[in-house]
């Protein structure tokens, strides 16, 4: 009989080397013998989920290619370093089946291993996918060539045909035999022998649940059809329910309500394929190697661990129409199941719509109010992707950044998807951080023309074709960094007490204070996803040249203000998730300076770059990606901007001031009680890197006027420059609006900023739309109302507190001299604009720069920033 098999298995062997050789695979994680941490010390023994010799030749042409020990056949010896094994792990579950007596070779084989102490072994899963169709029984052909577990040895054959192009080889974590043994033995307290009994049972149970979960993360959940999934949303209760309120509010036939939310579920459901995705797949590589010089990836590791036992929900960061499909790319060529993904009503175009739905999109309108049938079925086909164990993605943002930053987050589908998960019975959900970042945006032209009032243009298929133009640009590379997840039931039982009892009570209630949590969940991930950020070359350039007089610098000067940049984020206190591509700061500009096109300006005394025209503000989206990274440390230099010697206690006392306001703009990760914790961390950084000194009284003193120091910790003070401005100008306005008029109307001051900051840009010559983004002046007014200066009333009426004076003080401060004289006149000679004029738009396209803002004067006025002059009472009240 033996003899028989072996014969079967040498034939076999020769039957399909053509189909083996012929195979092309892909490996998740990457399994080079450095990223499984192998000891070549120690033997290795593979486990396989199925008895399949073509999963097992699959996986020795790939072990060799990989340079891993090549598995062998074991027989009735240990294994040895020399002669790897392998093991299928029906034959474990078998062997030790209550059934068995446990006398077979492999028992005795565990046996002797468990009581030969110096015996150990590194246990490594695989599990080998022909294909990637979680399984969809659509059709005859998927019936018979779909991978499947049960599949016998011909139909494997037949299935390795149709697939061998798309395999699939996943490596689980080794597992020290050893060091289990040892743990089951002190787990039990009882002998090695007990524990290896105990062992020879826990281990295939062990190794089955980790071919479950790496099945489904790979895979994803068996796929219904879309018919099936659209016909459970339509009955389910809270469906039902809307569609009986509806018919008997605006007494309809029931019938007609219902054909109303059959349309409903029509437009909003995904029609996921797996043959899609691959062709996908195969086109999207195509256009990246094109068009971008690499993708680099960060956490992929965590979240490839999560998907084992989590539900998970993506929430990136959104800045181009690329950003889903990069996403869904890297997970499915990383081995991870894409995500269903919800997209704005407005992509639903021919030939997108169609080819986005099977590639995993789902559609939402961008308002769901006025419409309870189509709130109620897209709130339930939702919960059915969840109940379902979907992966999920949408945008927290709701749209597109046109400025580079996060935008506040909207909290409508969070609630859903919240709401859901809490109510779901099974794993738990994990919302997952995400920081999208490019070289080079797409559309990052047509947003500053929106930015400056040009119309946004509609999505459509002629949009398609003029948008094949990229095709021809190189937009150097992209990045995907994965931050931390929040753990959706955790964060729950720690901010939302209470919340199992009154779901328990009634499920069809949200419980107690469940929106504001929401909205508390909502800008903990925004400031995650801010934690996870990519400082990427093309970013930390546009930090360092925008941030010099005039755009413009010598090339060793740049190269030293992008190392100061790089010192203090290494570490960043905000957490290891960030992603610095190089450290090196003379490698970061080689890279940025062709792909954001800086100008080079040849000179007998050096070279000078320079960002000019359209260039320089385009290269404002890339500086505003990452300019919250140096917000705190650009805070504590522009304290020094009128002086030049402070004490440690008056900067701290400035940042505890104004730290709320920059945390809640730049989505900062740090709450306001380690304000004074993160300042002195940074004011330790700038003091060892020379940013800063102490003088003989132990203050701090900026570095001399004319010292290579001081042209570094000047532009770092510039990085907040624009943003300071637009504060000052908020709470100015404000004050000047109180003692005018004494009221003061939401709606009408933020356009009475917007203004103001147009006109401020046209005189300084500023080329950075977002300047005047009447957003920004919202998301301020909010800080201001949350922190209690500003109260809102009815009709959007604002009470304006007396220390909205104060802080406006403090804000002038920060300002250079110029600006404060130019906004001070700006705003004694203002005039009330006829309703046509507020109503006209912002700035046109090329602002003359006939009244340029001056280079910052050290000195000061009358003297006042000479290091040594004393504080003013307005400085000491910071």
């Amino acid at each position: 009989m033996k003899a028989l098999i072996e014969f079967a298995f040498l034939l076999a062997r020769w039957l399909t080397q053509p189909l083996i050789h012929w195979m092309k695979y892909r490996v998740a994680p990457d399994a080079a013998l450095g990223t499984l941490a192998l000891d070549p010390l120690k033997p290795v023994v593979y486990v396989l989920p199925q008895r399949s010799w073509i999963d097992r030749f699959a996986l020795e042409r790939i072990c060799r290619d990989l340079g891993l020990p090549n598995p062998g056949r074991s027989a009735a010896a240990l294994p040895t370093v020399d002669r790897p094994g392998l093991v299928y792990l029906p034959a474990l579950l078998e062997t030790f089946a209550p059934k068995h007596p446990g006398d077979t070779d492999l028992a005795r084989l565990m046996a002797t291993a468990a009581a030969t102490p110096a015996f150990d072994v590194q246990i490594v899963p695989v599990s080998i996918f022909w294909g990637r169709d979680p399984g969809k029984e659509t059709s005859l052909f998927k019936l018979i060539f779909a991978d499947s577990v049960q599949a016998g040895r011909v139909r494997k054959y037949l299935i390795g045909v149709a697939n061998g192009r798309h395999v699939l080889a996943n490596f689980g974590k080794p597992l020290g035999y050893r060091d289990y043994l040892v743990s089951v033995t002190e787990d039990i307290g009882g002998s090695t022998e007990q524990a290896s009994q105990k062992l020879a049972r826990a281990l295939p149970r062990a190794l089955h649940f980790h071919f479950l979960r790496a099945r489904t993360a790979a895979l994803g959940p068996t796929l219904l059809r879309r018919g099936v999934v659209m016909k459970g949303v339509l009955e389910s209760p809270g469906v039902r329910a809307a569609i009986e309120s509806e018919a008997k509010r605006q007494n309809l036939p029931i019938e007609k309500a219902e054909a109303r939310a059959r349309k409903c579920i029509d437009e909003i459901a995904a029609d996921y394929s797996s043959t899609t995705v691959r062709v996908l797949e195969r086109v999207l590589e195509a256009i990246w190697n094109r068009v971008f010089k690499g993708v680099e990836v960060k956490g992929l590791e965590r979240v490839r661990a999560l998907a084992q036992s989590h539900e998970i929900v993506f929430m990136p960061s959104h800045r181009s129409h690329a950003d889903y499909l990069l996403l869904s790319y890297v997970l499915y060529t990383n081995g991870l199941v894409p995500p269903h993904i919800a997209a704005g009503i407005n992509l639903n175009f021919w030939p997108v719509g169609s080819l986005l739905r099977k590639g995993g999109a789902f559609y939402m309108r961008r308002k769901f109010s006025g419409d309870p049938i189509y709130t109620a079925v897209f709130r339930g086909y939702v919960d059915s992707l969840i109940r379902r164990g979907y992966s999920i993605e949408f945008f927290p943002e709701g749209t597109r950044s046109r400025t580079g930053r996060l935008l506040p987050p909207k909290t409508g589908l969070l609630a859903m998807v919240a709401e859901s998960g809490l109510r779901s019975r099974a794993r738990k959900v994990a919302l997952v951080p995400v920081f999208l970042g490019y070289d080079k945006v797409f559309e990052v032209g047509s947003y500053f023309k929106e930015l400056k009032g040009a119309k946004k243009q509609s999505e459509s298929a002629e949009g398609l074709l003029k948008a094949t133009k990229i095709l021809g640009k190189s937009y150097g590379r992209a990045y995907v960094n994965f931050g931390e997840p929040v753990i959706l039931q955790d964060h729950a039982d720690t901010h939302l007490p209470g919340w199992r009892a009154a779901l328990a009570a009634n499920p069809d209630t949200r419980p107690e204070g469940f929106n504001k949590w929401v909205r508390m969940l909502a800008y903990e991930h925004m400031r995650r996803i801010n934690a996870a950020a990519i400082a990427s070359p093309v970013g930390l350039a546009a930090c360092a040249l925008l941030a010099a007089p005039r755009r413009a610098a010598t090339e060793d000067e740049l190269v030293e203000q992008i190392g100061h940049f790089i010192d203090l984020l290494e570490p960043w206190p905000g957490g290891d998730e960030l992603m610095l591509p190089t450290p090196d700061a003379k490698a970061v500009l080689d890279w940025a300076a062709p792909v954001a096109r800086i100008q080079r300006i040849t000179h007998p005394w050096g070279d000078l770059l320079a960002a000019n025209g359209r260039d320089g503000v385009l290269m404002t989206y890339n500086r505003n990606n990452i300019q919250h990274l140096f917000a705190v440390p650009a805070l504590i230099a522009a304290f020094f901007r009128t002086r030049g010697v402070l004490s440690d206690e008056l900067v701290l006392t400035g940042c505890r001031a104004l730290y709320p306001f920059l945390r809640n703009e730049f989505f900062l990760p740090w709450p306001v009680a380690d304000c004074e914790r993160i300042a002195r961390g940074y004011l330790d950084k700038m003091l060892a890197t020379g940013l800063l000194t102490r003088d003989g009284d132990s203050r701090l003193r900026r570095p001399e006027v004319g010292s290579d120091a001081y042209s570094g910790f000047a532009a770092l003070g510039r990085v907040l420059g624009e943003t300071l401005e637009r504060q000052a100008m908020a709470v100015l306005l404000l004050t000047e609006e109180k003692k005018r008029s004494g009221t003061v109307k939401r709606e009408q001051f933020e356009t009475d900023c917007r203004l103001l900051a147009e006109r401020m840009a046209v005189l300084t010559g500023r080329e950075a739309p977002e300047f005047f983004d009447k957003a920004l002046f919202s998301a301020y007014l909010d800080t201001l109302i949350e922190v209690g200066v500003v109260s809102a009333g009815a009709g959007g009426v604002l009470t304006v507190d007396t220390r909205c004076e104060r802080i406006a003080e403090r804000s002038v401060e920060l300002l250079s001299d110029e600006t404060r004289q130019t906004l001070q006149q700006l705003l004694a000679r203002r005039r009330t604009p006829k309703p046509a004029e507020a109503a006209a738009g912002p700035a046109p396209e090329s602002a003359p720069e006939a009244a340029p803002a001056a280079p910052e004067n050290p000195a000061g006025p009358g003297g006042l920033n000479a290091p040594d002059a004393p504080m003013s009472d307005r400085n000491a009240g910071l």
